[in-house]
């Protein structure tokens, strides 16, 4: 609950009741900071899920590796997904954001990138 609230307040998205935390990197000392996420969505919030503003305003485009915080990591698997929606954003202050949403081992599955520079 910890690393989802603080992805909140980052980032702006808002889980739904009954989002699992599967994991969380977070690099920074202030300064040019990052983090990445990965959570599993229950299958019947996954509309409520796609009300956040990055799936209304977003672009349609694939995350950038440069965005890919979690990309080094064993966990990463996201181009494993089907079914996906990839979305990303410019947000003010220099900052960047990037979600996608698939299906991993039939569950729904979010990746979540954010960096400042």
């Amino acid at each position: 609950d910890k690393e989802l609230n603080e992805v909140t307040q980052r980032t702006g998205i808002r889980f739904p009741v009954g989002t699992t935390g599967l994991a969380y990197l977070y690099l920074g000392s202030d300064i040019d900071d990052a983090l990445a996420l990965k959570v599993a969505i229950p299958e019947e919030k996954k509309l409520v899920f796609l009300e956040n503003e990055i799936f209304k305003t977003g672009s349609k485009t694939k995350p950038s590796l440069s965005l890919q915080i979690g990309r080094s990591e064993p966990w990463w698997k996201l181009d494993d997904l089907t079914e996906r929606v990839d979305r990303s954003k410019q947000l003010p202050k220099g900052r960047y954001l990037a979600c996608t949403l698939g299906r991993e081992n039939g569950r729904w599955i979010a990746y979540i990138s954010w960096i400042t520079t």
